[in-house]
């Protein structure tokens, strides 16, 4: 068995929580020979990260989906391979997380996420409001033909997932949009043309899972809680900070 890990590294260190994700990472590698940890870069990487992880600086593209999608583009991984896929901000609580992963995959999951996520009716032939265009437009030039009815989804979210590789190069992967986000004065994040991240940012995400339901159906997906944001493995922060209406549990 092989297990790659791939982290999104934004926030690094500088987020809410006890849990030092990059601690729990260096234990997990080194007790564990078939376990190799891949550092996508999205900003200059504490000296943590360069001495004890692969790693490299991609440009600030795509968000988190960019920056797993950069990875997967940059490594070689096998079909077989076990992947994990981290963003940097989330709170681990147990690593035992694994483990019940790796069993979901044995029994016909294909996509396990930390958390429950919103079901969503999703027609690829809506309009996205800032740009005018159709949401298909914003897909891959190999997917556009799997974005072809309007389907009621389970959504996913990329904040924490499991999956062998096979599963995800069989929907080619994520559906990043290639846009860079920019901080404001405030220290509000945007795109352009959109008052806040988060719409490119869900489109992204509902776009990559309704591959997922198209190509393998809705049962392909399960989560390791029915909470939001958080089970009893991780919390998922959000852009680095907990949610005050749904914090994390003991």
């Amino acid at each position: 068995m092989k297990i790659q890990v791939i982290v999104v590294g934004w926030h690094y260190t500088d987020y809410p929580g006890e849990s030092n994700l990059i601690d729990g990472l260096i234990e997990f590698k080194n007790e564990n020979e078939f376990v190799d940890v891949f550092y996508s870069c999205h900003r200059e990487p504490p000296k943590e990260v360069k001495e004890n992880f692969d790693w490299k600086l991609f440009p600030n593209l795509g968000m988190a989906d960019g920056g797993f999608q950069q990875a997967i583009d940059f490594l070689d991984i096998e079909d077989d391979t076990i992947c994990l896929f981290f963003q940097d901000d989330v709170i681990i609580k147990n690593w035992e997380c694994v483990n019940i992963c790796l069993e979901l995959l044995d029994s016909n999951y294909k996509f396990i996420g930390n958390c429950m996520n919103y079901p969503t009716s999703f027609n690829p032939f809506g309009i996205e409001k800032a740009s005018g265009k159709q949401f298909a437009d914003f897909t891959k030039d190999e997917t556009k033909h799997l974005f072809d009815r309007e389907l009621q989804i389970k959504t996913l979210r990329t904040s924490f997932f499991c999956t062998k590789y096979k599963y995800l190069k069989d929907i080619h992967g994520f559906e990043p949009i290639w846009v860079e986000p920019i901080q404001d004065k405030d220290g509000n994040w945007h795109t352009e043309g959109h008052k806040g991240i988060g719409g490119i940012g869900n489109l992204i995400i509902i776009l990559f899972a309704y591959k997922i339901n198209r190509v393998y159906g809705s049962n392909a997906i399960t989560y390791l809680s029915n909470r939001y944001l958080d089970s009893d493995f991780m919390y998922e922060c959000a852009r680095g900070q907990i949610d005050e209406n749904n914090p994390p549990t003991e």
